[in-house]
């Protein structure tokens, strides 16, 4: 039996390093990198051991090319070129070449201390489990930055920990040293097409298959941070990482959340502890919740730069002074380190956790992106097209809100719907950390087919991600009549499609729209194409159809339902103008509808022939048997819901013409409309007509009813959606 050190000196025969450059672009830069690693490999020189060096030129440029010549003639320097276009092809190409028995990897525009490859390889050497070895602490540089960035890398934690953490962010760097067998075992993925981040994926997988992350101590990567790096192209980009079987909803499902207490004192924040009383005081939440979202969002970025830096890093960063002159530890850069940590961003993770134990369906076919659930007409026509498609094709669905709201209608959905409430849950991340959870969400739910209403995150998010949209996700957006900015007097127009869809039109398949007016003007107003878009006329439901009435109910006096939002698009002063030029004795108003602050509460006071009824629990509460007519005012609307419903219940409809209220309102055959709709005497003349003479009222509701049973049926409804989905 051979002695242990017998086998050492053979091993010190054989090559035990192979050291990969992996290059593209860097030009001169990359003998800042060659220096580096030949002081490094100069110590595992010294120590007995056979090295080689790989360099691995993919797609390279002219100046990257030239560079690399002038070793042509080195017996341990070979030189190979691609044009892979991808890091992690270039990486797998240069691991297959290696002759070592460890590789390690670094990309040629950054440096490494001296002692990364011989520490690294004593790390292997002495390991007894499979292994893969990180620097100890990575420094970035580079002209782009006002301040140099310092991560202290730890090794694996407890499996479950990891995965917290790496939810949030990559926990350890690109540069690696590992046998050569974990590299051709686990290869990098080719990514691309929206996705990115070779390293993130490599290391999630790593974790995925138990394999051990490994420092070697005191070591340092200074890492050059440059606006046209790969890593920074991604980030402005918003690639992100591609779906994770260690993220699956099922995978961590039994994990438990992370405390900040959990890690070492370099993790715990004096500010975090200042941050948990402002969360959990309710008092404090409701006036201060801006400063607790930046105070949450500059601890979960950064922690206290005045913590003490490493003597080992400080070490290190003067030596390399010696290769790259931007570096050194001057005083006035070192007081300005920010520390970071990936630890830091465990708060993702733990909200990853809330929200996917909540999901009863773990696979979706179709997610709906909206800021709410509530009582509102989006909400309707997002609840039809969940039954429609459930109904042809079995799908489950999820919905996601974006805005913190009260949602009324989550409790009552059917078990094919998932509701994640991210508005309310996330309302305390950062910014940038609601994104990186969102983007998981979305990309873990496995489901290639979204579809945006009236939510302005979403929108945003997806121009963010056209690269990754546009190569993976089929993307359905919604649209309907434009809303008017508060305090602008009804002429400042706010709507999703300009800016909105207009950000993302390119990579959307379908826009789906309640009328054909709004068609017609978003394609002028923005130069659209009309194939895109399609209108799907919302139908009634189950609402049973009833006969309208022959007279009125009383014939002295007209009784007028009005219900809607009490907002100002909803004209409720010219309501009030209205109800001011009418007879007490011979007409009423009943209006229902929850009041915007926007809106005075005295608006109605004073007003014999109006009576204000408040809130109302859907249209279906209202004893529509009550009333003769509904009285419907709006500027720029669509074909409101209430109009369908009041048809049905067979009400004859007195409308104003504007937006696509008309085109179910026809005047004289399915209802009144009102051409000189701003103009109150307008209603008052239309109304004293009717209560002179309401024999045509029962044929203007006919009409409309059919109309309703026809155009705004369910079977049309499914019709349309199986038609027009694909």
């Amino acid at each position: 039996m051979w002695s242990y050190d017998i086998i050492k000196i053979i091993m010190k025969k054989n090559i035990i390093l192979s050291a990969v450059i992996t290059a593209h672009d860097e030009g001169l830069l990359a003998h800042k990198t060659m220096q580096s690693v030949f002081a490094g490999l100069m110590k595992v020189e010294e120590a007995g051991y056979k090295y080689e060096i790989i360099v691995h030129i993919d797609n390279g440029d002219k100046a990257t090319r030239d560079y690399f010549r002038r070793y042509k003639k080195d017996e341990k320097i070979k030189v190979f070129e691609n044009k892979f276009r991808d890091p992690g092809s270039s990486r797998n190409y240069a691991a297959e070449k290696a002759t070592g028995k460890y590789v390690a990897f670094l990309d040629a525009d950054d440096l490494v201390s001296d002692n990364w490859f011989i520490n690294a390889i004593s790390e292997l050497e002495n390991s007894k489990t499979e292994t893969i070895v990180y620097p100890e602490a990575i420094l970035t540089f580079g002209l782009d930055l006002k301040n140099n960035v310092l991560s202290i890398q730890k090794p694996s934690y407890e499996k479950g920990k990891d995965v917290v953490i790496a939810l949030g962010e990559n926990r350890w760097c690109s540069v690696v040293m590992a046998k050569k067998e974990t590299f051709i075992k686990i290869p990098y993925e080719k990514l691309g097409l929206g996705y990115s981040h070779e390293d993130y994926v490599f290391n999630i997988k790593m974790i995925e298959a138990n394999i051990h992350q490994a420092i070697a101590k005191e070591t340092v990567l200074f890492y050059r941070r440059s606006e046209k790096s790969r890593l920074s192209s991604s980030n402005q980009g918003h690639a992100t990482i591609p779906y994770m079987k260690l993220f699956d909803f099922n995978s961590v499902s039994g994990l438990k959340e992370v405390l900040i207490e959990d890690f070492d004192e370099r993790f715990r924040n004096r500010g975090y502890r200042a941050y948990k009383r402002i969360r959990n005081n309710n008092f404090l939440n409701f006036f201060i919740t801006p400063v607790a979202k930046t105070t949450l969002r500059i601890l979960n970025n950064r922690s206290n730069s005045t913590q003490k830096i490493p003597k080992f890093v400080l070490e290190e960063w003067k030596k390399m002074n010696k290769i790259e002159l931007q570096l050194y530890p001057h005083k006035w850069l070192v007081n300005k380190v920010l520390l970071y940590a990936a630890e830091n961003q465990i708060a993702v993770g733990n909200m990853y956790l809330k929200l996917v134990k909540q999901i009863k369906n773990k696979k979706f076919d179709y997610v709906f992106i909206v800021p709410w659930v509530v009582r509102g007409g989006a909400d309707k026509v997002m609840f039809n097209y969940i039954k429609a498609l459930h109904e042809l094709y079995g799908w489950n669905i999820m919905i996601i809100t974006t805005l913190p709201a009260e949602n009324w209608w989550n409790k009552n959905l059917p078990d094919y719907v998932d509701f994640v409430d991210f508005g309310n849950k996330t309302q305390f991340l950062s910014l940038e950390q609601q994104e990186t959870l969102f983007t998981r969400l979305i990309v873990q739910s496995r489901c290639k087919r979204l579809h945006i209403i009236n939510s302005e995150y979403g929108y945003d998010w997806a121009r963010k991600h056209l690269g990754l949209l546009g190569n993976n996700y089929e993307i359905n957006t919604s649209l309907f009549c434009g809303e008017f900015i508060p305090g602008s007097d009804l002429k400042g127009v706010f709507s999703y499609d300009d800016p909105y869809l207009l950000s993302i039109y390119d990579k959307v398949k379908n826009v789906f729209t309640d009328n054909e007016t709004i068609i017609k003007k978003t394609v002028e107003h923005n130069g659209f194409s009309e194939e895109k878009f399609k209108a799907h006329y919302q139908p009634v439901g189950d609402i049973k159809i009833v006969k309208p009435k022959n007279g009125l109910i009383n014939k002295d006096k007209l009784r007028i339902l009005w219900a809607s939002r009490v907002v100002p698009t909803k004209l409720p002063n010219l309501v009030a103008e209205i109800g001011k030029g009418l007879d007490p004795k011979k007409f009423q108003i009943d209006i229902y509808g929850e009041r915007s602050e926007e809106i005075s509460k005295d608006i109605f006071n004073g007003i014999a022939s109006i009576n204000y009824k408040g809130v109302f629990n859907g249209f279906s509460s209202i004893s529509t048997e009550k009333y003769d007519v509904l009285l419907y005012t709006a500027l720029d609307d669509g074909i409101p819901n209430v109009i369908l419903e009041a048809t049905a219940a067979g009400l004859p409809i007195i409308a104003s013409n504007d937006g696509g209220v008309g085109e179910f309102v026809k005047n004289n055959r399915t209802g009144l409309l009102i051409e000189d709709f701003l103009k109150p005497e307008a209603y008052v003349k239309v109304l004293e007509e009717i209560l002179k003479d309401a024999s045509r009222l029962p044929f203007y509701v006919e009409n409309a009813q059919r109309i309703l049973l026809s155009r705004h049926s369910w079977k049309n409804f499914v019709e349309m959606v199986k038609k027009d989905f694909f």
